[in-house]
This record gives structure tokens, sequence and C-alpha cells, in this order.
């Protein structure tokens, strides 16, 4: 049996007063000067450089919270998600964010730079070793992709969140960085280098669980060049992984939140989470607060709330495919009172009124809404395990478990590709059975029934693409539509946008309807050009002079 590989730590830093102090402060993991590196050292590098994935540097939770891994702040910041929480007035920062009020101050800009930052210092930091590590029953190699591998996840992540961003190596002190040397384009080039070095040199398998692969690799190789509209290039690397056999959908689309089901086949790179009695690190720390206002855990502080925009868009036709135009238009979708058709995913991923919650009973609104400030409160589900599984954590951090966090499953993997064949306008009818793959999946699951089982909990209708019309326009549509509802509330949505070149244009069309049912969202416009990334943190400005350049209008 494989072992489970710990990336877990702790231990932390403490948070001080000032920011820059913070800057200045060797990360968790960074090896003091002097130290003779033996086999033990190497391997406590590499598992420092892992345990990045958790975003957990500093022992204060908030920090990890405004600065997670999983990016739920980057939906809150599209047309997929609302703050939530205990109103406008409760985590500012994550409200300034959603409205589109942030400034280089704003702590959540500040988290996220650090925790990426630190990541990549981390990993630079094995990198360094192990070039001059001499032990030749080492798995240098191997580790040396495995680093490199995450070096470019976090240098991704970081010019995902930010666009002008440093290109942080081994050979390249944090005083000496500057975002200004090398382009967004650029950037990626090397991303992109760092990902090739990893998959001609992972292995196929691993020994343990947690450590990335080829099939790792190939999969991000995609993402990456999805993300540069390299189209022609990204079936190499997606086929690399669909002709393996190694992956495929799991059949109940409800297992992906599930623990038993963490690890399964439809997962290509996850962070890995655990839960014992002695480490409370270990938990999915970032979504801390992001659980359902209601007796069904104990307790919670309803953050991470899906929008109503969102929740519409799952409705469909009469045939089971979606609603292009007028989708968002009343009626709305709010529960089991809505009639009208709706795909089944949606009960899935986010508690809609007197549909029962997974499998703990029927919750309405009054029960778990926090705030009048979010009228329909769709408490976020796929972060969570059911109410009543024995291994969810008692008390505080609400509702935290084990589960783990899936950056990359088989079904996005999917979707790259048939983005690709779209958008290059490579082959439309394998796009379109990828996409039906996607679908039959979400048709052949077990739908959300009511609590006596009598009958399914809403007019649940979801059927395949046929032939007819699937021009590339029309094909373009159903991809973009398809990954939202697929992939909703797990942190995906705004990078999306922002790669399709239609940011303003969706949020701004967006808000004019979204404030009707959420009137703090009445008069906020989004600024194209400025609010599709975070500002640069002041704080990594001043620190060094010169070095650094503040985005585009802020």
């Amino acid at each position: 049996m494989k072992k489970l590989f710990s990336i877990l730590i702790a231990a932390g830093l403490l948070l001080t007063s000032c920011k820059d102090e913070v800057l200045d402060q060797v990360p968790q993991g960074a090896l003091a000067e002097g130290v003779e590196v033996d086999e033990q050292i190497m391997d406590n590098l590499i598992t420092a450089a892992y345990s990045s994935l958790t975003a957990r540097f500093i022992n204060l939770h908030h920090v990890t919270f405004q600065g997670p891994t999983t990016n739920w702040i980057a939906d809150v910041r599209s047309d997929d998600a609302y703050k939530g929480g205990g109103g406008i007035v409760d985590q500012v920062p994550i409200h300034q964010a959603e409205t589109y009020v942030l400034n280089p101050t704003n702590d959540l800009a500040f988290n996220k730079w650090l925790n990426l930052t630190w990541a990549i210092a981390r990993t630079n930091v094995a990198i360094g070793n192990l070039q001059v590590y001499e032990n030749a029953n080492y798995p240098t190699t191997t580790r040396m992709a495995e680093m490199r591998f995450l070096r470019a996840h976090f240098h991704f992540d970081l010019v995902r969140n930010f666009g002008n961003v440093p290109w942080l190596d081994e050979e390249v002190l944090g005083s000496e960085a500057s975002n200004t040397e090398y382009t967004k384009q650029e950037i990626l080039e090397l991303i992109e280098a760092d990902m090739q070095y990893a998959f001609e040199n992972l292995p196929e398998e691993q020994e343990e669980i947690g450590r990335v692969n080829k099939y790792t690799a190939a999969a991000y190789m995609a993402k990456v060049l999805v993300e540069q509209q390299k189209w022609s290039e990204v079936p190499k690397y997606t086929d690399f992984v669909i002709n393996s056999g190694k992956y495929a959908l799991l059949d109940e689309f409800e297992d992906l939140a599930s623990l038993d089901f963490e690890n399964s086949e439809e997962i290509v790179f996850t962070v890995q989470f655990a839960k014992t009695e002695n480490l409370d690190l270990g938990h999915n720390i970032g979504n801390i607060l992001n659980v359902t206002f209601s007796n069904a855990y104990p307790g919670g502080d309803d953050f991470y709330l899906a929008s109503q925009n969102l929740v519409n868009a799952f409705k469909t036709d009469a045939a089971g495919l979606p609603v292009f135009e007028g989708f968002d238009n009343a009626p709305h979708a709010t529960g089991a009172s809505y009639n009208g058709p709706v795909d089944p995913r949606v009960d899935f991923s986010v508690g809609r009124n007197n549909i029962p919650w997974k499998q703990s009973g029927v919750y309405t609104f009054a029960e778990w809404g926090r705030s009048n400030d979010y009228p329909y409160n769709y408490s976020s589900k796929k972060h969570l395990i059911d109410a009543n599984d024995p291994r969810l954590h008692d008390g505080l951090p609400w509702a935290a478990s084990g589960l783990n966090y899936a950056i990359i499953r088989y079904a996005e993997v999917l979707l790259w590709k048939a983005e690709a064949l779209i958008e290059g306008n490579i082959d439309l009818e394998e796009a379109r059975n990828l996409i039906n793959e996607v679908r039959a999946r979400a048709k052949n699951s077990t739908y959300v029934r009511t609590l006596d089982g009598v009958s399914e909990a809403a007019n649940y209708q979801i059927d395949l693409y046929p032939a007819t019309g699937w021009t590339q326009d029309y094909a373009r549509q159903a991809l973009r539509r398809e990954r939202r509802l697929e992939l909703a509330m797990e942190g995906h949505r705004m990078f999306d946008l922002n790669r399709w070149g239609i940011t303003a244009q969706t949020i701004n069309e967006y808000l004019k309807d979204e404030f009707e049912v959420t009137p703090y969202l009445e008069g906020v416009t989004f600024e194209g050009g400025t609010h599709e990334y975070y500002p640069i943190p002041q704080a990594e400005i001043d620190k060094n002079p010169g070095l650094y350049k503040q985005n585009s209008g802020y």
C-alpha cells in the first residue's frame, strides 16, 4: 500500500504588526547558514515546499483565510459568489474585493502575495540544495522535477492573481527581484519551461500519495498552454493523461466532496489535508469560516455564498440543455419552490431553500442565513463533508476536516482539450464528445432526493448536446457554460473570465441585475484593465523602492 506523503507542518511564523517585518522574515522551511545537508534535511526541505500548498505560514488563521490556496476569494471577485458572513461590515477587505474598491494596502492582496512568494522561496531553497547535494542513492532528478513543478505552480497562481510579477528562482534574492524585468507572457514562458522539465523528468507513478507525477505535470502543462492560447499544443498533454487509462470521472458527482474519494481516479493534482487530534493546522483551514450558518454543523460563519446569477445559470430547457439567453431573469431558481428544470449539479454545489443539505436534513434560508445582506444565502457545499460524518472536526475550526482540495481534476482535463479543439477550430465534433462526457456523468449520477426518498428534490433535467447546430460559436458558448457549472465554487471563474477577455463585459452585465436581490451591489462597477488583478502590495513596493511598479489603475 502506498504511504500517504505528509505535506503538513505543525509550526508557523508569528504575524507581526508591521507588514515590512513580515516580508523580511525567512519562511519556515529555509535552511540556516552553515548547516550541512544530509538526507533527512533534504527530505525536510522537500516536505516544507510541498506544505506550502496549504498556504499555512503564519500562526493566525485569517492570513490563510484571506490568502487561501483554494482561491475562493477570486470567485467572490467574479459573478459566481458573494462574500457572505455577517454582512458587508464583516471581513471588510473581502467586501472591498467584492465591490472593486481594492487599494494597495488591502490585506487580501498582501496575504495572497505573502503566501505565494514564501512558497516560491521554499521551493528555491530545496532546488538550490538539490543542485549541490551529493548522494548517489538519493532520487535527486525526481525531487528536482517535483520542486520545479511546485515553483511553476506557485508562480502561475501569482501571475493570475497579480498580473505583473517577478520571476523568483534559486539565483534571485527577494530583495533584488522586480516585477518590471519580465512581461506577463515572459513569466508564463518561464513557468512553461519549469513545467516541461517536470514533465520530462517525473516518473509516471510515485510511491507516496501526494507527490506529483508525470501525468500531473502533463495536465498542468495543458493548463499553462490554455492560458497562453497555444491551442495546437494542448492536445499533446491532455491526450497523455486521457490515453493513460489511469484517470476517469467518478460515477457520482457528489463523491467529489467525500473523504472516501479524495484521492480517486478523478484527481490529478490535489492539496493533501489531514485531520488529527494534535494537528489543527492539517485541516483545510482556508475554509475555516465558509460553513453554512445552521444547526447542521457545530457552528459556521456563512462566508462564500453562491450568487443568484450562478444559481440561475443551472437552469435548463425542456431538452435538458443550458438556457443561454435570459437565464438570469425571474423567477429565480431559489430552491424547491422553483418548478423549472435545473441541472442536477446545482444541488451538489450549493445549498438551496428546502433542498436536503447533503444527508443532514432540509434547512431553510432563515435557519442558515446569517445576514439579510444576502437574501438567498446559497451556501457552498463542495468543500464540506456531511455534517453526520464522524470524521468531521468538532468545534473550531468550524466543520474542518481532512477533505483535500483538488487543484486539477480529470473533468477539467477533458474540458481543456475541448476548449483547444474549439478555439483552434481543430475538431468541433471531438470537442462536443468531450463536453458530453462530462455532462453524461452528471446525467447518470444519483440525484438529490427528498428526505423521505420518494421523489427527486427538484425538477432535474440534463442531456447531451446534439450534433445539430454545433457551430464554433455555439460550441464556445457551451464550453464556457460547462466550465461554470462543472467547476462551480471551486475557485476558477475569475481566471476563466480573464483569459477569455470578457471580464469587464460579463461582470458589469451581472451587476446590472444582481443588485435587485443583493442591494449593496447597486452602483458598483468593474473597471476593465484594472480590476482583473489585485494591486501589488504597497508593503512590497515600499520595501524595494524602484523595483516594483504598481498595476494600472491602483
